[in-house]
């Protein structure tokens, strides 16, 4: 897992990444191959951005000079993603007691692209500080800022799609702009979405939410009955959302065996709510989660969890149960800078 600090403007930090890369030696040319469709989605969804999302832009372009490759290869590849036919397989859920608020998350993926994670310190000039864990460079799939607000990302099949932005741009985005989950809730709405997904939210004062969306539709859960933790894997639950889940089936890559796993642990361990209880619900010690046959060649890439009162963050960068989690300290020590 590469561990990359950025700070400065989004062109400089775009650029600062594209130009280590490129010093790597590292290159993009075996890797993206777009088709026509892809292509013409991605120009039409970067014209969205434009008026939307411009920093983000601004930070691909620089990442392309510094990689010296093609902006509008890299930016339709990175736009288009999770857009056509991908897979994920990662669960997430939150949960608070009196005393603590946790975050936690699973990032399921092929491992052939283990090599292509990454946590990143992003310190931009016109937005908030905040970690965040990926595997498509400038995209987040989940992050944590100075704030206290966690975001979490999980895959939906989807049906349809139109031009806007994925998942790896509204993630990002939330976690940049938004200090609380009622001010994400709010930019979320002002979105043009083009991708499936679930996004969890949790903020330090233990408020939560979901967003279970797609290009055409969108509704937000809270806790229900009192509950004090909300869960979501790669099938949308609420009634209104099942018929645009483009899933080949209901246990796919054991998306329901995962979710069942997670709400049952939350629903019958609310006393034991904590950072290593998180860490026994992501390690599958409470049931299937993570256990994947190796034949599948798929398995959790890392694994985060973290208190959002005081901002301490573990991650494990591999299979929870066989990988220890080790503290993070990158936003704490950017913090301290300030």
């Amino acid at each position: 897992m590469y561990h990359p600090r950025l700070k400065g403007s989004h062109y400089d930090m775009g650029y600062k990444y594209g130009d280590i890369l490129y010093k790597g030696g590292v290159s993009f040319e075996s890797v993206i191959n777009l088709s026509e469709e892809q292509l013409q989605f991605g120009v039409e969804s970067i014209e969205i951005c434009k008026d939307v999302y411009p920093e983000i832009l601004e930070e691909i372009k620089g990442f392309t000079d510094g990689l010296r490759y093609s902006f509008e290869k890299f930016a339709c590849f990175l736009i288009s993603a999770g857009v056509f036919d991908y897979n994920y397989g990662c669960t997430c859920f939150c949960m608070k007691n009196e005393n603590e608020v946790i975050f936690a998350r699973n990032h399921d993926m092929f491992t052939e692209l283990r090599k292509n994670t990454e946590s990143v310190l992003c310190q931009p000039e016109n937005g908030y500080t905040f970690l965040g864990q990926g595997d498509a460079l400038i995209g987040k799939e989940e992050g944590i800022n100075e704030h206290g607000l966690a975001v979490g990302f999980t895959y939906v099949r989807p049906k349809q799609h139109k031009p806007g932005l994925s998942f790896l741009f509204i993630i990002r985005y939330l976690i940049e702009k938004c200090a609380t989950v009622e001010e994400a809730l709010r930019e979320f709405k002002k979105l043009p979405v083009a991708s499936s997904q679930n996004i969890l939210l949790v903020d330090k004062s233990g408020d939560m939410a979901v967003i279970e969306s797609c290009s055409e539709k969108y509704i937000i859960r809270r806790p229900e009955n009192n509950e004090k933790f909300l869960a979501i894997s790669n099938n949308f639950t609420h009634p209104d959302m099942l018929e645009y889940d483009g899933s080949p089936e209901l246990n796919w890559y054991h998306s329901q065996t995962r979710y069942e796993t997670a709400v049952n642990a939350l629903k019958t361990g609310k006393k034991d709510y904590s950072l290593d209880y998180a860490k026994k619900i992501l390690s599958g010690e409470l049931g299937f989660i993570c256990q994947y046959e190796r034949k599948l060649k798929f398995d959790t890439l890392w694994s985060s969890i973290a208190r959002l009162n005081d901002l301490k963050i573990y991650r494990a960068e591999g299979n929870p149960r066989k990988t220890k989690f080790i503290q993070e300290t990158r936003l704490d020590w950017a913090m301290n800078r300030k």
